[in-house]
């Protein structure tokens, strides 16, 4: 900004010059008396001053035009390169509409990731890929309803993998359908049952149902292939408690603080028990 002020201020005094010389003939007539070469212009001061001037109009056309104080009529420089060199805004025509090129250029349509699955599956109704991503999708929104339909779908599409029976257990958990739930996890364990987890998440929804010998049975397959897992043994011994074992609640609970010596919550437990 301060380089245009200058350069304003400059061509205006010069402008001011030149409107004072030109009302000055006799002086001017003066200059022009010195004759030049044969094929040269006749008056060559006269020619220099006509250059001069259709020069500095052309220069403050051109920063009127880069300062958008009005509307080129003609591109007298070459604007596309400045443009592209500074990022200028220059108009070409008065009805061209306001815009800044940084913000037109930037400008890019997003779409959620949910839009481009369904458009991915919109053109390949046969992408599981896509249709699991979406029910991932689903879950991690906390969209469960949702989530369970597409693995649903995809138990039926393709009743060989795992993680879509796993997936949709965890949809009907979420949304305490823990029978369903439970159905799904032992579905998804007579596929691949050397998942710790997965044999927990099938002991919780035992137990949210107060079936406690059962969710027993899971969760102690689970410390079968994670035998030093502490939170697995301290959800055994809690699951006694609750079937109203406390023997072997309490044999759990050592078991623990053997592991864990400062575990405090286990030996807590097994001071209640002992009381």
């Amino acid at each position: 900004m301060l380089v245009f002020f200058w350069i304003i201020l400059i061509i205006s005094i010069a402008s001011i010059v030149l409107i004072l010389l030109s009302r000055l003939p006799s002086a001017f007539e003066i200059m022009t008396k010195v004759r030049v070469a044969p094929g040269q212009p006749e008056n060559f001061w006269l020619y220099i001053w006509r250059k001069f001037k259709i020069f500095s109009n052309k220069l403050w056309h051109f920063i009127l035009e880069a300062k958008d104080l009005r509307p080129a009529v003609k591109l007298t420089l070459p604007v596309e390169k400045v443009k592209r060199a500074f990022r200028i805004r220059i108009r070409s025509d008065e009805n061209e509409p306001e815009w800044l090129p940084e913000a037109t250029d930037s400008v890019e349509t997003t779409k959620t990731p949910e839009a481009l699955y369904l458009e991915a599956i919109k053109k390949d109704p046969q992408d599981k890929e896509a249709y699991e991503n979406l029910g991932r999708l689903y879950l991690q929104e906390k969209n469960y309803t949702e989530a369970a339909e597409i693995f649903e779908y995809l138990t039926k599409f393709d009743p060989g993998r795992d993680t879509y029976f796993s997936n949709l257990a965890l949809s009907y958990y979420s949304q305490q359908q823990y029978p369903q739930a439970a159905s799904a996890y032992e579905k998804a364990l007579n596929i691949n049952n050397k998942i710790p987890a997965r044999w927990i998440n099938l002991g919780l929804s035992f137990m949210a149902q107060g079936e406690y010998g059962k969710a027993i049975k899971a969760v102690t397959c689970a410390l079968e292939l994670d035998k030093r897992n502490v939170n697995y043994l301290m959800l055994l011994a809690d699951l006694y408690l609750r079937a109203h074992n406390q023997i072997r609640a309490e044999q759990i609970f050592m078991q623990i603080l053997e592991m864990e010596p400062t575990n405090r919550a286990a030996r807590e437990k097994l001071m209640r028990i002992r009381m």
